[in-house]
């Protein structure tokens, strides 16, 4: 997908401590390693709430990336985008997505990404954050060139870190959990 190219040139910050990144895949769900399965019936922790809450927001953003970057020019994307995401990771993955359109390319396959809940804040300044470490494995994903047909190469390490956040608006309507930081860090291997 040209969403983890793009971001590699461009880097997606918020005001916000740096959170990990990850990402999953329609096809191939991310598997978050630090929030643990509840077995029994209890009843999970605020903390495991939000973790959960969050990998389920970033895996719905890059589902959506994913399904933008396979038909950038189908429709308008960001409506569905900024459902997931908030400024700066929307913008970025908005642009980019119209990138791919501008650019004559599109994504084939599904994006995966192995996700790690590295941190869960619920008292954080911006509303309640949760940070994500996730590996993109690059190759997960190809670019095509419409025009040829021909696979463009990723210009990235086979697998390398994305740093991610998910906070909660909690002063929007229904309190929405939002990606506000995917970052990716290709001299961050993994």
């Amino acid at each position: 997908m040209l969403l983890p190219a793009f971001l590699a040139l461009t880097g997606c910050t918020a005001e916000t401590e740096s959170p990990q990144s990850s990402s999953s895949s329609e096809a191939t769900p991310s598997r978050p390693s630090a929030v643990p399965s509840t077995t029994t019936s209890e009843t999970p922790s605020p903390d495991e709430q939000a973790a959960q809450t969050a990998i389920e927001t970033f895996e719905g953003l890059l589902q959506i990336s994913d399904a933008a970057s396979r038909e950038p020019n189908a429709r308008d994307w960001e409506p569905e985008i900024r459902r997931y995401a908030a400024d700066p990771a929307a913008l970025l993955t908005v642009q980019s997505v119209r990138d791919y359109g501008t650019l004559g390319l599109r994504q084939d396959g599904d994006s995966v990404v192995d996700l790690q809940v590295t941190g869960v804040d619920l008292s954080g300044p911006e509303g309640p954050t949760v940070r994500i470490t996730g590996c993109y494995d690059s190759q997960s994903a190809r670019t095509i060139n419409v025009a040829t047909g021909e696979v463009v190469p990723p210009g990235t390490p086979p697998h390398y870190v994305w740093d991610i956040a998910v906070v909660q608006f909690m002063a929007e309507p229904g309190e929405p959990w939002l990606v506000t930081r995917l970052e990716p860090l290709p001299d961050r291997p993994c």
